[in-house]
């Protein structure tokens, strides 16, 4: 069996339950089942994550595989406190009742994963699983089947959506653990993708969280102008926040594939798994930014870090060189013994969104560079492409959300932007000598010499 086909479709499924979770935060923070959900899905993502890693590496360590199997088996009793929560808004000790019972049985999984267990033991795995999402697709149904019926023009969408949701996902499930582990493998993530877009269905047409009525369950009703402007902003952020998060895991998906395709050498491979934990570390700083956007008044401080030029700067070569390779772009990094004030975290996305900027500009057989130049106590990190350049009139526009020159997204300029204006830095746009486009990330150095921090 190839290793690369699972392991792209298992971190592909991952990104749409990540972005399909922080839409629905998005929509009702405040929400006790939807918060409940979001660790249901979150379990999920492990799941997939901890799949795709091992079928990207190869690698079937013991620590591992327990994981992956304690994240299976916790699935059907999240599914159940859920559902319970959703319908009946239980309590903390029945939460805790159903986990302590979970930790319990959590040997059976255990032992039916690694293969150690024997037969009563993987019986046992399935009968847990059977009932853990029988139990909670009952619950669901029960209350939500006469809404589905009385719910008039929409009537039989609704209850295909619900019948997929609570029948098919978990039968497909049961179905799952009874045959053997291609269904598990090929089948089961792209279902949880399905459940994504059902659940997008069941929140855009089919109203399973009104968002009205439980405004004015509240008190806190908005006006009509104040009610658009939030949609447009919910609306900015979902797509910076998929632009952002698509970038890392791209470059991780292509890491991975090298590493299930090709012949490694353990030193490079050490090198891509560095690059690949520390692009997962930065999609999650990326979350928690997002799921804190109401705290960020305060901008971040201009001396934070200090941070070395070189090492991350190869790190992002390394990232970004499967995308360069495909376009046909060469790409070139000269970074010097350079330390400046900045965080590793947004100054990394800052300079990856430069360069996929520039290699989607740049025609095939030319070059993008990545430098860094030393003026007044500051260091230009410079971005050059052989491109058709911006023009003079659009240099300022194109740092604007949404806003596109040439068909893209339109938010990987306006995101350079908004770090840069957070973080006390200056960014800018000019002709690339010799034609093409040059940007420049002005950012200060830092206090302590390179010298004295590698002391």
């Amino acid at each position: 069996m190839s290793n690369v086909l699972p392991a792209a479709i298992a971190f592909f499924a991952l990104g749409a339950n990540l972005l399909g979770t922080l839409h629905l935060l998005l929509l009702q923070p405040r929400s006790r089942a939807l918060r409940w959900f979001a660790v249901f899905e979150l379990d999920i993502m492990v799941w997939l994550g901890l799949q795709g890693w091992m079928f990207a590496t190869g690698s079937k360590e013991p620590v591992l595989l327990t994981a992956f199997a304690l994240s299976v088996h916790l699935l059907p009793a999240l599914f159940v406190i859920d559902a319970l929560i959703d319908t009946r808004n239980i309590g903390l000790k029945p939460i805790l009742g159903l986990l302590i019972v979970a930790a319990a049985t959590s040997p059976l999984s255990l032992g039916a994963i690694s293969g150690d267990g024997g037969d009563v033991v993987e019986l046992g795995a399935v009968l847990w699983q059977v009932t853990g999402w029988v139990l909670g697709s009952v619950i669901q149904v029960r209350r939500e089947m006469p809404v589905a019926l009385a719910q008039g023009a929409r009537r039989k969408t609704r209850i295909v959506v619900l019948g997929f949701l609570v029948v098919v996902v978990p039968a497909s499930i049961v179905l799952g653990w009874l045959t053997d582990d291609s269904f598990f493998v090929f089948a089961m993530p792209l279902v949880t993708v399905v459940i994504q877009i059902a659940l997008f269905i069941g929140v855009t047409q089919l109203r399973f969280y009104d968002l009205e009525a439980g405004s004015a369950r509240r008190g806190d009703l908005a006006s009509d102008a104040a009610a658009l402007q939030r949609q447009a902003m919910v609306g900015e952020l979902a797509a910076s926040f998929a632009h952002e998060v698509r970038n890392p895991l791209t470059g991780v998906r292509s890491l991975a594939q090298r590493l299930a395709e090709e012949d490694v050498d353990e030193p490079a491979r050490r090198r891509y798994a560095e690059v690949i934990v520390r692009e997962v570390g930065r999609v999650e700083q990326i979350v928690a930014d997002l799921l804190g956007v109401s705290r960020r008044a305060a901008a971040r401080p201009a001396s934070a870090g200090p941070t070395d030029l070189a090492p991350l700067l190869d790190d992002l070569r390394i990232l970004l060189a499967p995308r360069a390779e495909r376009a046909g772009v060469e790409l070139r990094v000269r970074a010097g013994d350079v330390r400046v004030a900045a965080s590793p975290e947004p100054l990394a996305q800052a300079i990856l969104n430069l360069l996929l900027n520039a290699v989607e500009h740049s025609p095939p057989g030319t070059r993008v560079e990545l430098a860094t130049e030393l003026a007044d106590g500051t260091a230009r990190i410079v971005v050059r492409d052989r491109g058709p350049g911006v023009p003079a009139q659009e240099r300022e526009r194109i740092f604007e959300p949404l806003y596109s020159l040439r068909g893209g997204s339109g938010l990987g300029l306006a995101v350079v932007r908004r770090i840069a204006a957070e973080s006390g830095w200056s960014v800018s746009v000019d002709d690339a000598p010799g034609g093409g486009a040059e940007f420049r990330l002005a950012i200060p150095l830092a206090t302590v010499p390179a010298a004295e921090g590698a002391a």
